[in-house]
């Protein structure tokens, strides 16, 4: 009996094997019977990106499709780490393209932390019932230390992103005989704007101004400021115009400095031609998304709008590919179809981002709100902004849908610098 049972334990032990050796072939997991692990690459200055962005990076033996973490706590005291506040994001693997180690990469937003010592947790991560997260055991840690100007060499430092200055023309309005003119600008409250409005007569812009004047800019929210223009009978004859605006972040001193933007328009009851917009009616329960900036991977931005909703009241974002709303999509959520040159028109990977706001008071009975939109997950392509006053019942795990939104699609191309 004792022969029988060594040979048969032999013979399974054999199956084993073979069953192993043929789950690794097959495997694009690197090493299936292992436990996953994780190394991060060294963080230094040149982490920090020019959004003020801390990128950490390193390699995993993680598939591309799994749920990984990572997390920065804070060090109450030198050699301690537990107790602090932790920031948590999760993390992007991508396929290693010679057969290696997998890649993964994470972005934090570096004004949010304070100078001091940090812990770098890389884990896994799953979901359970009710949608909530179970975090793994962690796979990889690491430190880092966030100087502040008197810091060494030793510890990272915050940048300060460069703002390009810049005037944005919203879409104009017309109430009556009123023209409405409304849009947003880096530059300072209080910096005068000239404005001035030409009649277009076959495409030539006239020589001299129907209407002018200065307007100054007002205080907006998120560092995003605002202006405002109102003109009476400013269209007495049918037709297309041109309306400009002018300013400078040291005041009125042109050329040097000098920032400008401009944009056609055909008032109501005109006929519309060429590159022209007509005018949209005013109504006073409304949402509005301001004109928004070229939009590339890896960015930063801040989107910015207008609303009757009251102060204080909430407003939810989604951002997501525009190709949704029409269905001419192939869905993958492969991260080895998201490299830069996959783009989104009609066929790619999910990306996208969502959250929600909270609306602050503005002048002249609109409101405003602000939402940061972070870039570096999505991929080249069409995509639609949808802002509106749907908020989630965190109780009941509902949708309550409001009545009130507004939506833009805008393309999303590679940041080449």
């Amino acid at each position: 009996m004792k022969k029988k049972y060594l040979t048969y334990a032999g013979i399974v032990a054999a199956l084993l094997l073979v069953g192993m050796f043929i789950a690794i072939c097959l495997s694009s997991f690197p090493f299936p019977f292992l436990p996953p692990s994780a190394a991060i690459d060294p963080v230094t200055n040149a982490s920090v990106d020019e959004n003020n962005m801390l990128v950490l990076s390193g390699t995993t033996t993680l598939p591309w499709y799994a749920n990984m973490s990572v997390t920065i706590s804070t060090c109450p005291s030198p050699g301690n780490c537990t107790g602090g506040t932790n920031t948590w994001n999760e993390a992007t693997i991508i396929p290693a393209a010679d057969g290696g180690r997998n890649r993964w990469r994470s972005e934090f937003d570096l004004s949010l932390l304070i100078p001091g010592d940090y812990q770098i947790t890389v884990a896994t991560y799953s979901f359970g019932k009710n949608y909530s997260l179970i975090q793994g055991a962690p796979i990889a840690t690491g430190h880092f230390t966030l100087g502040d100007d008197t810091a060494g060499s030793g510890a990272i430092h915050k940048r300060s992103p460069a703002v390009q200055p810049y005037i944005r023309i919203n879409p104009l309005k017309q109430a009556g005989s009123i023209l409405i003119i409304t849009g947003i600008t880096s530059l300072a409250p209080a910096t005068p704007l000239a404005w001035d409005l030409h009649g277009v007569t076959n495409a030539t812009v006239g020589n001299s101004s129907d209407y002018r004047g200065t307007v100054l800019v007002t205080e907006g929210t998120e560092g995003v400021n605002r202006w405002s223009v109102q003109i009476e009978n400013s269209t007495p004859e049918p037709g297309p115009y041109q309306v400009t605006l002018t300013g400078n972040a040291a005041g009125n001193i042109s050329p040097a400095g000098t920032v400008s933007a401009s944009t056609t328009f055909v008032p109501s009851g005109s006929a519309t031609s060429g590159n022209t917009t007509t005018l949209l009616p005013v109504s006073a329960h409304f949402i509005a998304i301001d004109t928004l900036p070229d939009i590339h991977t890896e960015g930063v931005y801040v989107i910015t709008g207008t609303t009757s909703i009251p102060a204080g009241q909430d407003l939810t974002m989604n951002v997501y590919p525009a190709a949704f709303e029409t269905g001419s999509y192939n869905f993958s959520v492969d991260a080895r179809d998201a490299g830069q040159n996959t783009t989104l028109s009609d066929t790619g990977t999910f990306s996208g981002a969502s959250g929600g706001t909270v609306v602050v008071n503005g002048a002249g009975g609109e409101n405003l709100w602000a939402f940061k939109l972070e870039t570096y997950k999505f991929s080249p392509g069409e995509y639609l902004v949808n802002i509106s006053n749907d908020n989630f019942d965190w109780t009941t795990r509902t949708m309550k849908y409001g009545d009130l939104f507004s939506s833009r699609i805008f393309p999303v191309t590679v940041n080449n610098s």
